[in-house]
């Protein structure tokens, strides 16, 4: 009998009762939250300590996240890693036993179906998850709004790797019809967390790095995205909410645009990519960094607990919270069996973290 493999679906059931359990109050000084102390931190406005996201080993978090609940009949959870399904957008994908599966099929690859396309329903099941963000404010904490649409990401999975890297040459009017229709997507999206109320963070995972550069160069960035994430920035600020970018790889070169727009809060999963005085040189005071120690360098079986706890007082030094005023969030990676971080190594990187800095 075939061994079935948890894929996403049952994989993200464990995040969301991990999310639930980090809702319980955190250590804060009388009279205030865990709120404004994500807030302040954002704000450069002198947090009393640094704050924090574990969500495993232990659940302990400052800010919880919530976004749209797929439909309950989904049965992606049940599919064996290697079968093939069609998702919501309209990708068909091959089950990978982890987070994210694969597209392999892509219904846009072509801009020119893009008028028969139909899109999906940006806001489906973004109203289930008002008991949990209220769960969230009743404890306290910064609730941040996921964004669901993920428009850099979407588009890689609509059209294909190569055939969007060609896009601005050969596909130009397409690809700027296809960022409008996505962007204004986002905008309704941010403007339901809006009308939900108690939202107070919106969370984009979008990577445009490689390991040693960008996916394509900064210019074209600039004239075919830049105005999309504009747009998308100025719709969370008008609304009164913090606009975080998820955003790996090798990026340096548009942290001038990012600061640029408006970005307040750059979450890594690979700071030591760039390098921690890299990162603090280019945006410290500017942009609130939420790190993980380096998911590359921390499962490597060469890294001692030693080493662990080294890299976190460095990552802590260097940061220097004291001279800005805060800009540093602390973190786990949220899925750590996809890296294979061990319990023990993410109660490492807890306790590291709460001598540095977390604890009042």
């Amino acid at each position: 009998m075939m061994k079935r493999q948890q894929s996403g679906a049952v994989k993200q059931e464990s995040y969301i009762l991990a999310s639930l359990k980090t809702l319980k109050k955190e250590p804060s000084p009388k009279g205030m939250k865990s709120r404004e102390i994500v807030r302040r931190a954002i704000e450069f406005d002198d947090p009393p300590r640094i704050p924090y996201y574990f969500l495993f080993h232990p659940n302990a978090a400052d800010i919880g996240v919530a976004g749209p609940l797929e439909d309950a009949s989904d049965s992606r959870g049940k599919r064996v890693k290697g079968e093939t399904y069609v998702d919501k957008w309209g990708v068909t994908r091959k089950v990978t036993g982890r987070f994210w599966d694969h597209p392999i099929e892509y219904p846009l690859a072509d801009l020119r179906n893009l008028s028969r396309y139909r899109f999906p329903d940006p806001l489906k099941g973004i109203t289930w998850i008002k008991p949990l963000v209220q769960l969230g404010h009743l404890a306290g904490k910064y609730m941040i709004g996921w964004n669901s649409i993920g428009m850099y990401e979407t588009m890689r999975s609509l059209m294909g790797f190569e055939e969007l890297m060609m896009a601005p040459y050969t596909q130009p009017d397409g690809l700027r019809a296809l960022l409008g229709r996505l962007t204004e997507m986002t905008i309704q999206l941010v403007d339901a967390y809006h009308r939900l109320g108690g939202v107070d963070g919106f969370l984009t995972a979008e990577d445009w790095g490689l390991q040693t550069t960008l996916q394509m160069n900064v210019r074209t960035f600039r004239e075919f995205y830049r105005p999309s994430y504009q747009k998308i920035i100025d719709a969370c600020h008008d609304r009164g909410m913090h606009f975080f970018w998820h955003n790996c790889g090798y990026i340096v070169d548009m942290f001038p645009d990012m600061i640029e727009m408006g970005v307040d809060v750059l979450q890594l999963d690979q700071p030591r990519l760039m390098g921690h005085q890299t990162l603090i040189d280019h945006l410290g005071g500017k942009i609130c960094l939420w790190n993980t120690v380096d998911i590359q360098w921390c499962t490597s079986e060469k890294i001692t607990d030693k080493d662990i706890i080294q890299e976190v007082a460095h990552m802590v030094r260097v940061y220097d919270v004291n001279r800005y005023g805060g800009g540093f969030i602390a973190k786990h990676y949220p899925q750590p069996w996809d890296i294979g971080l061990s319990p023990a190594r993410q109660r490492l990187i807890y306790d590291a973290f709460m001598a540095n800095g977390c604890r009042l």
